[in-house]
């Protein structure tokens, strides 16, 4: 595609109320195109260079994305095997929310539920209904560690969010 027809097809839309904020973020998308190669090319013995444990706090740059799901940069929890995490280019998150309402599908974070380094606020929620599966070069860095018990009470809210019944 030619950069005149690129942008003929932007002025039909940059008048919309968010155009700035998502012409950003599809910029900022080749740079996390470019870290994701890299980390993959960066692999040695099939081990990807950043193994989060399932339990771990991220800031994640979410992105800009579609009505109400996330966006912008939030905190999540890795909810998915700290095996898994060791070789996949992937990781499995939970995102986490500073408000105070709680639905069906959030868990309550308290204080006692962190077991190293700490939330900006609290208490917050893990939002199952929100669970997502990005890309590592999405993780910004790790804030914090959750409580074994926490992630088992985490993984239960999960389940009824699926409507997944266990034993």
């Amino acid at each position: 595609m030619n950069l005149n027809k690129v942008t003929n097809k932007i002025k039909s839309v940059t008048n919309r109320i968010d155009f700035d904020k998502h012409f950003n973020w599809f910029i900022f998308k080749f740079t996390l195109i470019d870290k994701s190669t890299q980390l993959n090319n960066n692999k040695i013995n099939n081990l990807h260079p950043i193994r989060p444990r399932k339990g771990d706090v991220y800031l994640i740059n979410f992105g800009r994305n579609i009505g109400n799901e996330l966006s912008d940069i939030h905190m999540g929890i890795i909810v998915q095997s700290s095996l898994v995490n060791n070789f996949s280019s992937t990781v499995i998150v939970i995102p986490i929310s500073s408000s105070t309402k709680l639905y069906a599908g959030h868990e309550k974070i308290i204080a006692n539920d962190i077991q190293n380094g700490k939330l900006d606020k609290l208490p917050s929620k893990a939002k199952t209904e929100q669970i997502m599966c990005i890309d590592k070069s999405r993780l910004v860095h790790k804030v914090a560690e959750m409580t074994p018990e926490f992630v088992i009470r985490l993984e239960k809210r999960l389940l009824k969010t699926l409507d997944i019944k266990s034993e």
